[in-house]
C-alpha cells in the first residue's frame, strides 16, 4: 500500500484469549494460560482507499436501512477483507468516516504455540537441533496461507458399491498413494460420498480421481470416511442435477500432491482437525470452480489459477462454468 495515498485506519488485531488448546490442563488454574496479549491495536495502519470507499458504502447503506427487514439488513461485519499475511478482517460497528476501524476474526494460521514451560529431557544436542528447525520466529509456526493448508492429492477408486444403511451415500475402496512406515503399500482407504444415482458404480472403478486427503476421518451413518471425493455440479436440485467427479490424467500416480497454478505447493497440515482448521477447507471450497474450458480452477481474488497435476491440469468430463465441492 503506497502511504501517501492510503487511507489512515485502526486494526484490532484479536488473537486468542488462552495461550493453551486446554486452559488449566497443567496447573489446574485457567488464568495462567490467559493470553494477555490477545488484543493488540495499531492506531495508524494504512489500507486501500478502495476499502475506505467500500466501508463508507456499507456504513450509507446501513443508515439507510431502518425499514429493511431482518433478513435483509446489513451489519458492519457484512464487510470483510484479508489483509495479507495477518489474517481475515472486519468492519467495526464503532467506525466512522475518517476512523475507520477493522478487527481480525480470523488469523491465517490455526495452530497453537508450543510453551516452553517444561524442561526437556532431551540431549542439548537434540535441543540444539530441534531449535534451529524451528527456526528465528520464537517457535511459531509459519503462516501459510488456506489454500497451500489442504492436500489435494491424485487417486484411484479401486472398488464402489451401496451404503447398507443411507439410499444416497455409496462406498468406495480408494488408493491414495499411502505408504506404511517400512515404505510399503498402505491399505486402500474408504471414502463415504453422497453420489448414490448422481453417476453410475461402474463408470466409478478403475477412476483417477482428485481428493482431499486431509480432513479428519468423519462416520457417515456407521462409515468411517477418511477423504474425500471432489465433484463438479451443474448446481441443479434432485433429477435435473449433473454431478461429475473431477478428473486425473492417468499418467500422474496416486498420493501425488496438486498444485495451483503459478503457486508454491502446498504445505498442507498433517489433519485439519480442530473447527478453526476445518475453516480453512470451507473457505478453499467456496472459490473452487469449473471455468468455461472444462478445467478446474482456485479462484484466487482477481486470478483464476487452474488445479495442476504432473501431465497437466485437472478437468471434468462436459460440465463448464460450475462450481466444485
Amino acid at each position: 500500500v503506497e502511504a501517501t495515498t492510503g487511507a489512515k485506519c485502526q486494526v484490532n488485531q484479536y488473537d486468542r484469549l488462552f495461550k493453551a488448546e486446554e486452559p488449566g490442563g497443567d496447573s489446574d488454574d485457567f488464568t495462567n494460560d490467559i493470553n494477555k496479549e490477545s488484543l493488540k491495536v495499531i492506531d495508524s495502519a494504512i489500507v486501500e482507499t478502495s476499502v475506505a470507499a467500500d466501508a463508507l458504502r456499507v456504513m450509507a447503506q446501513i443508515s439507510d436501512d431502518n425499514e429493511t427487514s431482518e433478513a435483509e439488513k446489513m451489519y458492519h461485519s457484512d464487510l470483510t477483507y484479508q489483509f495479507e499475511r495477518s489474517g481475515y478482517f472486519a468492519l467495526d460497528s464503532s467506525s466512522r468516516e475518517g476512523n475507520l476501524v477493522f478487527n481480525r476474526a480470523v488469523t491465517l494460521r490455526d495452530t497453537w504455540a508450543i510453551p516452553n514451560t517444561k524442561k526437556s529431557r532431551q540431549p542439548k544436542q537434540n535441543q540444539q537441533n530441534n531449535a534451529g528447525k524451528r527456526g528465528g520466529r520464537g517457535g511459531q509456526a509459519p503462516v501459510v496461507e488456506d489454500v497451500r493448508r489442504i492436500a489435494l492429492r491424485a487417486g484411484t477408486i479401486l472398488e464402489a458399491g451401496p451404503h447398507p444403511e443411507a439410499d444416497s451415500l455409496i462406498v468406495c475402496k480408494l488408493d491414495c498413494g499411502d505408504l506404511n512406515e517400512d515404505g510399503s503399500p498402505s491399505e486402500p482407504r474408504t471414502v463415504v460420498a453422497g453420489l448414490a444415482g448422481k453417476i453410475p458404480l461402474e463408470e466409478l472403478i478403475n477412476k483417477k480421481i482428485v481428493c482431499i486427503a486431509n480432513l479428519k476421518p468423519a462416520k457417515m451413518r456407521g462409515i468411517e470416511s477418511t477423504a474425500m471425493l471432489l465433484a463438479a455440479s451443474n448446481g441443479k436440485d434432485g433429477d435435473d442435477e449433473t454431478v461429475q467427479l473431477l478428473d486425473v490424467p492417468s499418467s500422474v500416480p496416486n498420493g501425488e500432491l496438486l498444485s495451483f497454478e503459478d503457486k508454491e505447493l502446498g504445505a498442507p497440515d498433517a489433519m485439519l482437525k480442530s473447527k478453526g482448521a476445518l475453516k480453512v477447507w470451507d473457505r478453499v471450497k467456496a472459490k473452487l470452480r469449473v471455468n468455461k474450458n472444462g478445467e478446474a480452477t482456485y479462484q484466487d481474488d482477481d486470478t483464476s489459477r487452474k488445479i495442476m497435476t504432473s501431465g497437466g491440469p485437472v478437468k471434468v468430463g462436459s460440465l463448464t462454468d460450475c462450481m466444485i465441492g
